[in-house]
């Protein structure tokens, strides 16, 4: 857990130490901190707003993925939307923000864990695709709900009778619209924004 401040590190170690017996949890002021700590954690909790200093040097988000290649959980007093995309395309595993229910937190962490991906329900409503990138095609849609299922390039294919290189034309251009960098990143915002189940 990475945030400036004491009292907050103490609170969210306790809670971590608590739900997740089986982790060792240990915790930093800053991400410079972290990062020169060794090692790789399995997941790093990180508020970016109170661990960035004077908002001078590197971005905590992109220092952390540099030095320590673990996934990442921002978790944070501020949910907007800006903030959120922009965690979005850094790569995070998790967003959650500090008033939510502390068991949004450990499912974020689980789910960085299993290498899956966790938006706080109560900011669902705040990805907002541009205007004019609101809409799949119909078999954008159809590619897109398969890949959510779990379903591998291969199997989507076969399954609609297409070739593989033309489904992955189609998956390149999901991630275009939907701004997004992964397929998880994709299935998440498309997930948020109701146009997958």
């Amino acid at each position: 857990m990475i945030d400036s401040h004491p009292v907050v590190r103490q609170g969210i170690r306790a809670l971590l130490e608590r739900e997740l017996k089986d982790l060792e949890i240990s915790d930093a002021p800053t991400p410079e901190a972290a990062a020169e700590s060794g090692g790789s954690p399995d997941v790093v909790v990180v508020d970016p707003r109170r661990s960035h200093g004077d908002g001078d040097g590197e971005d905590p988000i992109a220092l952390l993925s540099r030095k320590l290649h673990s996934p990442i959980v921002v978790f944070t007093s501020d949910g907007g939307a800006r903030q959120l995309s922009d965690a979005l395309k850094a790569g995070v595993k998790g967003y959650v923000r500090k008033d939510s229910p502390p068991e949004d937190l450990i499912r974020a962490i689980r789910a960085a864990l299993a290498g899956d991906f966790y938006v706080d329900p109560a900011l669902s409503s705040t990805i907002v695709l541009e205007e004019g990138e609101r809409t799949l095609t119909p078999r954008q849609g159809e590619i897109l709900q398969m890949l959510a299922d779990g379903m591998q390039t291969d199997a989507v294919a076969r399954k609609l009778g297409l070739s593989t290189e033309t489904v992955r034309t189609h998956t390149k251009r999901i991630l275009a619209k939907l701004d997004a960098d992964t397929r998880t990143q994709a299935v998440a915002i498309g997930i948020r924004n109701g146009l997958i189940e």
